[in-house]
């Protein structure tokens, strides 16, 4: 593995973005979604920073991390500290892929077909099962009983199997109703 997948927590942390151009408001686009404040170069609070634009970009990447921020240049890997994965996004799920920047091309290419498998409504069953918790946690107490029931529920074919449209609250009281 050539890199380490991570997901930063951005919410109203300082992002320097530095660039214009599609790639430049792509950027600034996913890094609002995360929640994360858009600022420019001067920002001293800063701990990671995006290039994305035609300027010297060596220069400024190594002036950035100088000043030991993370840095990512747009279709630059060499320069880069990070890469950007390609993202499935069914909230609060999130699929990412990586190539390691190999090929942004074939991380695009498989986002597209991932995309295509994922149900639209992933992250339901997510936020149904976080509203569960206490409840599932309830009826298996024991911790590893409860990742076997959850492992057999979540299985292919499984009363709450992830690939299935249309699993919500209603079908984990179903679950935990039959379990019991």
């Amino acid at each position: 593995m050539d890199t380490l997948p991570v997901f930063l927590a951005l919410r109203d942390r300082p992002v320097i973005l530095i660039g214009g151009g599609a790639a430049a408001e792509a950027k600034r686009r996913l890094l609002e979604r995360a929640g994360a404040r858009v600022v420019d170069e001067a920002a001293c609070d800063a701990r990671l920073a995006i290039i994305a634009g035609d300027d010297p970009d060596d220069i400024i990447a190594a002036r950035l991390k100088a000043r030991g921020l993370l840095v990512n240049v747009v279709d630059k890997p060499a320069l880069c500290d990070f890469i950007m994965p390609a993202i499935v996004e069914r909230t609060p799920v999130t699929v990412a892929i990586g190539t390691a920047g190999a090929s942004a091309s074939l991380a695009k290419a498989l986002r597209q077909r991932i995309e295509a498998l994922l149900p639209a409504d992933l992250g339901a069953l997510a936020l149904a099962l976080r509203g569960a918790r206490a409840a599932i946690t309830a009826r298996f107490p024991d911790p590893a009983a409860r990742r076997a029931a959850l492992d057999a529920a979540l299985a292919p074919g499984g009363p709450l199997d992830p690939m299935r449209a249309g699993i919500g609250p209603e079908s984990i009281v179903g679950w935990l109703t039959a379990a019991a």
